[in-house]
């Protein structure tokens, strides 16, 4: 294993060790396709939705995290229903990856004409494996750190999640809880995540609109919150900025991340990079996300975005 300096080679070691502890994926345009989080987010429009999503993480250094999500959801008229699959990946740290996979399930209620409430519910296995061999130093006597332990490790562990939205044509409100029947943080599996947000879509012109949204993650002693904006042409082009301050560090702004996207015809190309700007980073600041999505036309139903 070749790391440039000491100092990444400490932070990436203690994220292998973390993976007991580990907490969900954050991902910057999650917002679009979120079912891997909140499954109340099923069949919440039109067409029948494919998202794929793929994250590289700190670029340049070595065993830095990948992640994938592909999620595919559709509505069932006839059921008041939306019906979905989620798969998630994460490689992280030196010899950690995680596979989560889910079918997911909402069941949509319209309170009024411009009012919908969906409850969900998605259920699957999450798999945590663990290679040591990946964790062999070339010169411990460089790092002043020996080799892990010696066996490969693959645990499997049912896994849930739970939510709901409340939505219309301007705003989407939701929450939800991930792993639900894990609230143990020092197994493989992460322990419980408490997600609300608000998104919405205000019109300035015929031409252009804004997307403010706030959402906020909870797990154990980890808050994460996130506040942005999506400027939108002719729901043609879109660019945006969050900001994810480290809130368990006094305020101290972590992460900028900028996004840019297109649509053509129902074809969706999103990209996003995360500027690195706490006190704390000591890694490169360049992360890198890229969205591919198809939405088949099927029927009409749902709001939010």
């Amino acid at each position: 294993m070749k790391i440039k300096s000491f100092i990444a080679y400490i932070i990436m070691t203690a994220t292998s060790i973390a993976a007991y502890a580990q907490q969900d994926l954050m991902l910057s345009q999650e917002i679009i396709s979120r079912i891997n989080k909140n499954p109340a987010g099923t069949g919440n429009s039109e067409d029948i939705d494919i998202f794929l999503h793929g994250r590289m993480q700190w670029i340049g250094v070595d065993n830095a995290p990948k992640t994938g999500v592909l999620n595919v959801s559709n509505y069932i008229e006839d059921f008041n229903s939306g019906i979905g699959l989620s798969l998630a990946y994460d490689k992280f740290g030196v010899g950690h990856s995680n596979t989560d996979a889910k079918l997911v399930y909402s069941y949509h209620i319209d309170i009024n004409d411009n009012l919908i409430f969906s409850l969900g519910l998605s259920g699957g296995v999450y798999v945590s494996y663990f290679n040591p061999y990946d964790n062999t130093v070339e010169d411990e006597r460089k790092y002043f750190q020996a080799s892990f332990m010696d066996e490969k490790e693959t645990k499997i562990n049912p896994d849930f999640n739970v939510g709901f939205e409340l939505s219309q044509r301007a705003w989407t409100f939701g929450a939800s809880i991930t792993h639900l029947t894990n609230n143990d943080a020092e197994s493989f599996t992460p322990g419980r995540h408490f997600y609300a947000y608000i998104t919405s879509l205000i019109p300035v012109s015929e031409q252009f609109a804004l997307g403010p949204t706030v959402s906020y993650m909870h797990r154990n002693q980890t808050d994460v919150m996130e506040i942005g904006s999506m400027a939108f042409y002719n729901r043609l082009i879109w660019g945006g900025i969050t900001w994810r301050p480290d809130i368990n560090n006094t305020l101290d702004p972590s992460i900028i991340a900028f996004t840019l996207g297109c649509e053509w015809k129902k074809f969706r190309v999103g990209y996003s990079y995360d500027l690195g700007i706490g006190s704390n980073n000591q890694l490169p600041p360049n992360t890198h996300e890229l969205t591919l999505s198809i939405s088949i036309p099927k029927g009409k139903k749902g709001y939010g975005f």
